[in-house]
């Protein structure tokens, strides 16, 4: 059960104003503490694309125990099996390993918060999961009526939030006054803790809808033309510079000094080699970790 005091403090730093938009939005948070009860520990290697420029930044936020990354193992019609970033430019391959936090088989469409905790909506859990009911654009709608069931109190707590943002007049802002911080706070512990009563009460569905996109990755459709699984505590196993990145064709003095000069940054993160190669070999790299292009 998450703790109150813990929202409390993420108030102080604006955490809870972006897991209070989630709240409102009524997406499902998702983290590994409540995970590891659904799930286990469920160890993975799969890959994930950064900007090779921007490296030294991205590398560390890369790796981690709490907040996840977005990975793939499989692919269909895109440029990050060439190297390229989902929105970014891309230019180096990850192979990582770590331990599984949402498994599916296309774009999660997931938002994090600066707790670790990723949120999704109703309608994608729906769609992985095969529960037909959240599905659609009021997916949210039967999802809070299933955790109204389990906290009898949330629902009025809500309704009295979200009404204190439309008041106009004095009257009605008597009648429901702006919520305090610690009542914010309040109102993110009993979702976040009736989310966690739902995910549990629904273990079994859930991991074995998600061990079958593990041990069967694929992606189910054309749209994104990648299966994303949210993965934590996570390290740089092997890495693959694209080559045709780092320079414009020809420019063989460019491309020796960014391909030295990403190397030298990626020598403190990654745990095996540094292979280097262009686009078109980047497949068998992605294949070779167990990837399907």
């Amino acid at each position: 059960m998450i703790k109150l005091k813990d929202l409390l403090f993420e108030f102080k730093v604006a955490h809870t104003q972006k897991s209070l938009q989630w709240v409102a939005q009524g997406f499902i948070p998702m983290y590994p503490k409540i995970m590891k009860q659904v799930l286990g520990d469920v160890p993975i290697t799969a890959l994930h694309n950064i900007d090779w420029y921007n490296a030294k930044v991205m590398l560390p936020k890369v790796l981690g125990k709490k907040k996840s990354i977005s990975t793939y193992t499989a692919l269909k019609n895109t440029s990050l099996s060439m190297g390229g970033g989902v929105q970014t430019s891309g230019g180096i391959i990850l192979e990582i390993e770590g331990k599984v936090l949402i498994a599916g088989t296309e774009d999660l469409g997931s938002v994090p918060d600066e707790s670790g905790r990723r949120w999704i909506n109703p309608s994608i859990f729906g769609e992985i999961v095969g529960m037909k009911q959240f599905v659609g654009g009021g997916g949210h709608i039967y999802y809070k009526k299933n955790l109204y069931k389990i906290d009898k109190k949330l629902e009025d707590i809500l309704f009295r939030y979200q009404t204190s943002l439309l008041t106009v007049n004095d009257e009605e802002r008597k009648k429901y006054p702006l919520y305090t911080n610690k009542q914010k706070a309040e109102l993110i512990k009993r979702w976040i803790d009736a989310s966690n009563k739902f995910l549990l009460k629904n273990k079994k569905k859930i991991k074995d809808t998600f061990m079958k996109n593990i041990n069967n990755p694929k992606t189910t459709t054309d749209r994104y033309g990648w299966n994303e699984l949210l993965v934590y505590d996570t390290k740089v196993k092997d890495a693959f510079i694209v080559l045709d990145a780092l320079a414009a064709p020809g420019d063989h003095e460019e491309l020796e000094k960014s391909l030295k000069h990403v190397k030298g940054i990626l020598k403190s993160y990654v745990k095996g080699k540094i292979y280097s190669g262009f686009s078109d070999v980047a497949k068998k790299f992605i294949k070779q970790r167990g990837g399907k292009v």
